[in-house]
């Protein structure tokens, strides 16, 4: 009644400046304060029943044409959607209700904002949340997010690395599979797209992998991620460039031989890409000084392991 109290208040105090007493009220402003309660107060359940409906008509989805903006309609099934399983007890009830049928649906459409809206979805349901992410997992819709990574471009594909990433970090079945099912080359392709927030995400995913999934960090060893890191830094510095770094700084932990000689392998030329990157007018004050500390960190390798101990024709395994 706390609500209805203070709407009695403030009711009260326009009627009457200056008299904080409350008094007895009719029962017509009774009712009609009740029944402006009972307007805000919103029923979860039907309004993601209602979202779900609207997203799993098969006819009206298909019917979204490549290109095409959404229909209102399901714009709003994606936003009502979104607004409410934040909340990590609604988002383990949307499976409840039926929620995860949106994805092979939304994920077969043409359009590429329907697929990037459901890997929004998807993010919001999985991140930091165990229920989501093994439902993510048994039903398959994880593998579908790692095959259309391999063709998703722009926003699409940002969102799908996304999803991928919170379906994955902290839940180390979904690691496994991640690793199995060719995710850890799918990562590192991403991280040659052009869309730079694609490429934040996949090194965000696959730094976390390197620190946490022995499996994967051999994957991305056996690729030499490190050939792909360093001509991405060659190319110029820009908002990634602190991402990068800091993924080849986790690939050097712990000193891997063949890390070690991919990283001093003479056509790569890694020193001089680093002193020169540490030369870049953006990292002459301390505004980027973590970038500045993984160039540093970097270069260490040069001084502990001389040339002479690499085998540059050993360096890709």
């Amino acid at each position: 009644m706390g609500l209805l109290r203070f709407a009695m208040e403030a009711t009260k105090a326009e009627d009457a400046p200056g008299n904080s007493e409350l008094g007895p009220m009719d029962e017509e402003r009774r009712k009609f304060l009740e029944e402006a309660l009972k307007s805000l107060t919103v029923d979860v359940a039907q309004v993601l029943q209602s979202a779900i409906k609207v997203l799993t008509d098969s006819e009206k989805m298909s019917s979204i044409q490549l290109g095409d903006d959404l229909p209102e309609d399901v714009q709003t099934a994606f936003n009502n959607i979104m607004e409410f399983i934040d909340d990590i007890d609604i988002a383990n009830d949307f499976p409840k209700l039926g929620g995860f049928a949106i994805f092979p649906i939304c994920y077969g459409s043409e359009n590429e904002i329907v697929r990037a809206k459901a890997s929004g979805v998807l993010a919001e349901l999985c991140q930091n949340n165990p229920q989501c992410q093994a439902l993510a997992l048994e039903s398959g819709v994880l593998n579908v997010l790692l095959h259309l990574a391999n063709t998703e471009t722009g926003t699409a594909l940002a969102k799908c690395i996304m999803a991928i990433s919170c379906a994955t970090r902290e839940f180390e079945p979904a690691c496994k599979e991640l690793t199995a099912q060719g995710g850890c080359e799918t990562l590192a392709n991403v991280l040659k797209c052009s869309d730079s927030a694609a490429r934040t995400k996949a090194a965000f995913l696959i730094q976390y992998l390197c620190h946490h999934h022995a499996e994967a960090k051999e994957k991305f060893i056996q690729q030499n991620l490190v050939k792909v890191i360093i001509e991405q830094i060659k190319s110029g510095r820009d908002d990634n460039s602190e991402h990068l770094l800091s993924v080849l700084e986790s690939l050097l932990e712990g000193l891997d031989p063949t890390v070690v000689q991919q990283c001093r392998d003479p056509c790569l030329d890694l020193k001089n890409v680093l002193e020169n990157h540490l030369n870049h007018p953006d990292l002459q004050d301390d505004t980027f000084m973590e970038e500045k500390e993984y160039c540093q960190a970097i270069l260490k390798v040069f001084n502990n392991f001389p040339q002479s101990e690499v085998d540059s024709n050993e360096v890709d395994r």
